[in-house]
């Protein structure tokens, strides 16, 4: 199970993200189909109050699944697949109930987008939690929503000075 989906008396409900058979939580098919139902489930059920999604792994979500990312070489599918992630992380920021991501361990890439479509983040503080977009150093711009959010997040900053 990709996602353990615990809800509370008081009508809030715990995410933990625990691929099995895996080091870490990464993002690839499975992991999206279960999030789907998650939402799903989520949206419908007006029993719940609020969500927080957390790990259960020493890493929050390392992100894209490399073992599967490269499995085509077609712009397009790379392109409908980011348009699918973009449209499934919109759904998790528009779900209107509050959803607060518990960053017990390193979010890179689109796992640090998936928390950024979160309504508030929290992190342990600690010397090996990590936060960003490492993609970037390998040319590759950040594909589901985490520019624009990021940039939402920390504002924009202008100089006026000339």
């Amino acid at each position: 199970m990709a996602i353990i989906y615990e809800q509370d008396e008081q009508g809030i409900v715990t995410l933990t993200m625990d691929m099995n058979g895996r080091s870490a939580n990464v993002l690839n098919e499975i992991f999206f189909a279960a999030l789907e139902e998650t939402l799903r489930k989520l949206a419908s059920d007006s029993s719940v109050t609020g969500a927080i999604l957390t790990s259960g792994k020493k890493l929050f979500m390392a992100g894209a699944d490399i073992d599967t990312m490269f499995g085509s070489d077609d712009p397009q599918v790379h392109f409908d697949g980011s348009q699918a992630i973009k449209a499934m992380f919109r759904r998790l920021e528009t779900l209107g109930k509050p959803v607060v991501a518990a960053i017990n361990g390193t979010a890179l890439g689109g796992g640090f987008e998936l928390a950024l479509a979160c309504h508030y983040r929290i992190a342990l503080d600690s010397d090996r939690i990590q936060l960003g977009f490492p993609e970037v150093g390998l040319g590759l711009l950040p594909g589901a929503g985490g520019v624009v959010r990021t940039g939402r997040l920390i504002g924009l900053q202008i100089d006026w000075s000339g």
